[in-house]
């Protein structure tokens, strides 16, 4: 199983679209990330300008998204919830090609937990 799927946002007449998701063969997060840039790179239609590239993959209940512009020399990466991803039309469509299915997610644990009086603190 590929754990990571990739997607580019492209300006095109103005407007910024997304190309369908890719699955990316490398099981490396900097592979993936390197193979996701060439290859968005290099499949652009004429007057398309790649804006971003975004890589996705589900690690622990969680989803671990890697972002860069072209012209920007580091990726930027963050964690998000899986629940809620969906609302973003290219991360869902990310999910989609992983097999992930948002509502069937674990809902985020709370940052406070009260069992019999006992009140349990979330370390942030």
């Amino acid at each position: 199983m590929t754990p990571f799927a990739s997607v580019a946002l492209i300006r095109r007449n103005g407007t910024i679209v997304f190309r369908p998701p890719r699955k990316e063969r490398p099981d490396d997060t900097t592979q993936a990330r390197k193979a996701a840039m060439r290859f968005w790179a290099g499949h652009l239609a004429s007057g398309d300008v790649l804006v971003k590239v975004i890589l996705v993959r589900e690690f622990a209940g969680k989803l671990e998204i890697s972002e860069r512009a072209p012209n920007d020399p580091n990726w930027i990466g963050y964690d998000r919830e899986i629940r809620g991803a969906e609302a973003e039309p290219h991360i869902a469509a990310c999910l989609g090609e992983l097999g992930i299915d948002a509502s069937a997610a674990m809902p985020p644990l709370p940052d406070v937990l009260n069992i019999n009086g006992f009140v349990y603190r979330r370390e942030i």
